[in-house]
């Protein structure tokens, strides 16, 4: 078994490199190297270069592929002034492990390495293969697991994993009754003497980006009359979508209802000219019940409509289009990470559905039939100011391994994915 500080010293060397919609290339090569050290195979596969994935294989391939997957990149620090500590290098404080991706997702992916490399050492004996999908650009683009699955890394999966953060800090649950509701609020916490309340996420919606651009023509502001405005023709536009994403739509029975954020407006070049380009960015978590394509082609009659008036100049352009991840809660594999998780987190580990996407959404894209269960370590700090793992976590009686009162936090992401020495992912490859 890895030593407490070579646990840490993965993460801490994670978190040190700055992976803000770059260099995730750098990591992949560190991890081959420590991987390379210790027998296990790998592979990089580049998106663009400096922006390389990293696959790697334990165990030989056969009807039952297990994959498990987690993104090198992470979001902007934000406002750096405001950070109480350096973002990008790993601090320890009042329990807690602090540095951007450190809970999204350094330490999901630090686990996975981990578990690989104990399983590895340990010459544990697998019931197939697991394949480490480590991907690039996640936050923004998902470039990664779009060139993983286009060649052809995802076909032969039978189950998957996603190393996301599933966790929110107990304090934040409880304030959390517009979410959740109070009597199940009130009956987690009672059941948890930890420091966080994880969930099995075994669905989550889809995501829809998309832009739509009005063309007018400029004039000067004193003579409006010879020119188009765009920012009037998009503002019409704008009007007809709002009563779209308004009224009733299909209803998901595990989603609901789709998700639609208008996030970004622009328009114009000057103060004294009739503006003749204007545009709006916006993004729609969608559903099986009301998909992305139809979206788009809901939208697209509206603009029809709109461009038959005179002038008109409207344009609808896909930016991102990925389809909802919707696993059956009663797959075996579902119900055996729900079963070990709740032995391994000592508290009761509900499933729960989530809007924010992953990179599941295209490696489930071929099989839409694909239980893809989202457990990681981390909480609801992701992409804040200070964000951070908790270090410390109760270790159950585990047959075969002396429990303890605490154990350093890599060692509990390793049970709450693998559990610990028994390794979960055996019994988990055996109910495929």
């Amino acid at each position: 078994m890895m030593e407490k500080t070579e646990k840490i010293a993965i993460l801490e060397k994670l978190v040190s490199i700055d992976t803000t919609d770059q260099a995730e290339g750098v990591i992949a090569d560190y991890l081959a190297d420590l991987f390379t050290q210790h027998g296990i195979q790998t592979e990089k596969v580049a998106s663009k270069p400096g922006r390389e994935n990293l696959v790697a294989y334990l165990g030989e391939a056969t009807d039952k592929v297990l994959a498990v997957t987690g993104h090198m990149d992470v979001v902007s620090i934000g406002d750096r002034s405001k950070w109480t500590s350096d973002p990008f290098t790993l601090t320890a404080r009042d329990g807690k492990l602090f540095g951007r991706g450190a809970t999204d997702m350094k330490s999901g992916l630090a686990a996975l390495v981990i578990a690989m490399i104990e399983l590895h050492d340990q010459n544990v004996p697998l019931n197939g293969q697991i394949k480490l999908l480590a991907t690039v650009d996640e936050e923004k683009n998902e470039t990664g697991a779009q060139t993983l699955t286009a060649q052809g890394y995802a076909d032969n999966l039978t189950a998957l994993l996603v190393a996301e953060p599933s966790g929110v800090d107990k304090q934040a649950l409880a304030n959390s009754t517009d979410k959740f509701p109070t009597e199940m609020v009130q009956k987690l916490l009672a059941a948890n003497q930890t420091n966080e309340q994880h969930f099995l996420i075994f669905a989550h919606n889809g995501s829809l980006d998309f832009k739509v651009t009005a063309t007018g023509k400029t004039a000067h502001s004193s003579m409006p009359e010879l020119g188009i405005n765009a920012i009037d023709h998009l503002l019409a536009y704008y009007n007809r979508q709002k009563q779209y994403f308004d009224q009733k739509h299909p209803i998901d029975d595990v989603l609901g209802d789709i998700v639609p954020v208008t996030t970004l407006i622009n328009g114009g070049e000057q103060i004294n000219s009739v503006p003749g380009h204007a545009e709006l960015t916006c993004r729609v978590r969608t559903t099986p019940a009301l998909t992305g394509d139809q979206v788009i082609a809901d939208l697209n009659a509206i603009i029809a409509e709109l461009n038959q008036q005179t002038d008109m100049n409207l344009a609808l352009t896909v930016i991102n289009n990925q389809p909802p991840v919707k696993s059956n809660p009663q797959a075996p594999f579902i119900q055996s990470v729900q079963k070990i998780g709740a032995q391994k987190l000592s508290q009761a580990y509900p499933l729960m559905h989530v809007a924010g996407g992953t990179d599941a959404a295209h490696f489930a894209k071929n099989n839409p039939n694909l239980p893809v269960a989202v457990v990681g370590p981390g909480n609801d700090t992701s992409h804040m100011i200070d964000e951070y793992v908790d270090e410390e976590r109760l270790l159950c009686q585990e047959s075969g391994h002396k429990s303890t009162s605490k154990f350093d936090f890599q060692f509990k992401l390793l049970n709450l994915i693998f559990g610990g020495r028994s390794f979960s992912p055996v019994q988990i490859l055996k109910t495929l």
